[in-house]
């Protein structure tokens, strides 16, 4: 048999051991959990209706059930201390109201994004790191309830029609802004109901700390800040929970305070608590009887360009959307920013034209063409670092293609030295 002809790549070491985010919870607490399962199964599973009524209701509501709770607790376990009430109470009010075990993931610093793929089945991204956590449902029929509970919180369908769907969870906690992706299990292989919950700090992560955990340095700050002040428009690459919305809400405070910013996006990650002249929009779908009417990225960008914007900003571009990043933004003089899913900086150009072409007919080579129009600039990033800088440099209009020019590109292992 004839020998294969290559050149290893790897060290040819497979990773089959996952790392474990550890936690600290009242979930873990064996001597209780027997007991806060049965004021569970008693005041919470028993009355779906009453649950409903207190989680769309009024604080009088909360009171009430939260006042069931403690009266089941003083008739049940009339023996246990003062400190054991208090536990049993919190973890009720997790479970029903809150984000129960997911709790502690939810409220550490350094996660970034937390999923649930079973009862017991929990990873997380910390610090750019995928772990397994410790944490896990009691059951199957435990996780379904909450999962539904979470539903009726952020009143999401539960009908096979909303299989797939997403909120932003603005004011439930207190450090972050939760996007909420959620997929029911008539539409998972698994059968299990999925949850994924991305973190945005509603302060935002400060310079220093991003060049404390090295997704940059002083020179390309001064490099980024150089390049919004003479006009550069950006498109910043990477998979997702590389740090693209990171560095670009972080980029969104450069920009001039004389400026006008429209930014569009799916769900909340870009804000601004200081530049004087944003607008934020996100897009929506509305239902009315058998009418479904869809406010999109295209929608809102499309209206953009009859008010007075300076720059375009879309949170995650994805489709159609991508055409104004080409065509009439550019060409009204505006600049844009946005990120997109790609393997390096100079793909992210391919990747933007395929998205403008979903809605156009224009060659890969026209759109291509048209980003030399303003001056520009590509980001690449992995694991909350930027991995290139690239600027597009001009047209070769001999080759139809365009001409880069590598500002920065990371050498393997740069981050951990």
């Amino acid at each position: 048999m004839q020998r294969l002809k290559y050149e290893k790549r790897s060290n040819g070491k497979l990773v089959a051991d996952s790392k474990v985010y550890q936690t600290e919870s009242i979930f873990k607490q064996s001597k209780i959990n027997d007991m806060f399962l049965q004021l569970k199964a008693n005041v919470c599973d028993l009355n779906p209706a009453l649950v409903t009524k207190c989680i769309t209701g009024t604080e009088q509501d909360f009171i009430m059930l939260m006042n069931r709770a403690k009266d089941f607790i003083e008739y049940s376990y009339p023996s246990i201390n003062e400190d054991s009430k208090k536990v049993l109470l919190e973890m009720f009010q997790q479970c029903v109201f809150g984000y129960y075990v997911l709790t502690p993931l939810i409220v550490a610093k350094d996660v970034s994004d937390i999923k649930v793929l079973s009862y017991d089945h929990v990873v997380v991204k910390a610090n750019g790191e995928r772990y397994v956590a410790d944490v896990k449902f009691f059951s199957e029929e435990d996780y379904r309830l909450w999962y539904e509970r979470i539903h009726r919180i952020h009143r999401l369908g539960r009908a096979e029609e909303y299989a797939l769907g997403h909120c932003t969870d603005r004011k439930g906690v207190d450090a972050f802004y939760l996007r909420i992706d959620v997929q029911h299990s008539c539409i998972t292989s698994t059968e299990k109901n999925n949850i994924h919950i991305r973190k945005m700090p509603k302060e935002k992560l400060t310079w220093e700390y991003l060049k404390e955990n090295k997704m940059l340095d002083d020179e390309m700050m001064d490099y980024l800040a150089d390049r919004i002040l003479s006009g550069y428009g950006f498109l910043i690459s990477g998979r997702g929970g590389s740090g693209k919305s990171t560095l670009l809400n972080n980029m969104l405070d450069m920009i001039p305070f004389n400026e006008s910013i429209l930014v569009s996006q799916e769900s909340d990650e870009l804000y601004s608590n200081i530049h004087p002249q944003v607008q934020f929009e996100h897009t929506m779908t509305v239902r009315k009887n058998d009418a479904v009417t869809d406010f999109s990225l295209e929608d809102e960008l499309r209206l953009g360009l009859l008010q007075d914007i300076d720059n375009f900003i879309i949170g995650e571009i994805k489709g159609g959307e991508a055409l104004h990043v080409f065509t009439t933004a550019m060409s009204t003089g505006a600049r844009f920013f946005g990120t997109i899913h790609s393997n390096d900086a100079r793909s992210s150009v391919t990747r933007l034209a395929q998205c403008a072409r979903y809605v156009s007919d224009y060659p890969m080579e026209t759109l291509e063409e048209m980003l030399t129009c303003m001056p520009f600039v590509l980001i690449h990033m992995s694991h909350f670092s930027i991995d290139e800088i690239v600027e597009i440099d001009g047209w070769d209009a001999k080759e139809k293609k365009l001409i880069y020019l590598e500002i920065y590109k990371k050498v393997e292992g740069e981050k951990e030295s």
